[in-house]
């Protein structure tokens, strides 16, 4: 994803520590236990300021197994 910071989640999960290898790992896991979630359904959709009504989740389906190829003009996805 464009302009995403992974960096910020390992502090939702544990305890910082000063190990960059561990804060990596930390990170992956987290992600991938989002990916877990996003698979199976289980993310609840996100709505505008506590309303009933439901932001697009269509994005979530190009966060993982995606890849740009960079073009001229536009990139791709393929």
């Amino acid at each position: 994803m464009v302009n995403s910071n992974y960096y910020a989640m390992d502090l939702l999960y544990v305890l910082p520590t000063h190990i960059q290898a561990a804060r990596a790992g930390n990170a992956i896991h987290a992600i991938l236990l989002y990916r877990r979630k996003l698979d199976r359904e289980e993310i609840k959709p996100i709505r505008l300021l506590g309303s009933t009504i439901p932001l697009c989740s269509a994005q979530w389906e190009r966060m993982f197994n995606t890849s740009r190829i960079p073009g001229e003009e536009t990139d791709d996805l393929p």
